[in-house]
């Protein structure tokens, strides 16, 4: 508190009235996100093909008939060659592009109400009479400081 000496030498006491404001600002925070990872899996298929095969069969026949000029045409010595040939299953494979997965980010705006307290300082003056008590039952009051001001 001020000294009431102070004051009677000329002195002068003040008191700060003050008050706060509240300043609203934003700042970029991290909301979470997602992380997206991709494996190679592999699964069993099964696919029926049919297939083709030959196969050289050797008969021995008895036969009872007269010689024909073929017949004395192929006797002398010779070899015969018959092959089989036959089918194979052959496996390729071809990767192909089914589906994507997209990944992007959405930009949106909202409006959120900040509430909290602000403090300030107010001042009551009172008159005080002669002898050191207050004038009239509850004294004359004055709260505002723009009435402080008119007062002095």
């Amino acid at each position: 508190m001020v000294d009431r000496a102070d004051l009677r030498e000329g002195g002068e006491a003040k008191i700060p009235v003050m008050e706060e404001q509240l300043n609203v600002g934003k700042r970029e925070v991290e909301r979470g996100g997602v992380r997206v990872r991709t494996r190679v899996v592999e699964r069993p298929v099964e696919e029926a093909v049919r297939l083709r095969e030959e196969r050289v069969r050797v008969e021995r026949r008895p036969v009872n008939r007269p010689v024909t000029d073929d017949d004395l045409n192929a006797f002398r010595e010779g070899t015969i060659e018959v092959r089989g040939r036959g089918e194979e299953a052959v496996v390729g494979k071809q990767a192909r592009v089914v589906e994507e997965v997209a990944i992007n980010k959405e930009v949106g705006e909202r409006t959120e109400a900040v509430r909290n307290t602000v403090r300030h300082t107010e001042v009551d003056v009172r008159d005080l009479e002669a002898g050191g008590g207050e004038n009239g039952a509850e004294g004359a009051s004055h709260s505002s400081p723009t009435r402080l001001r008119d007062r002095m």
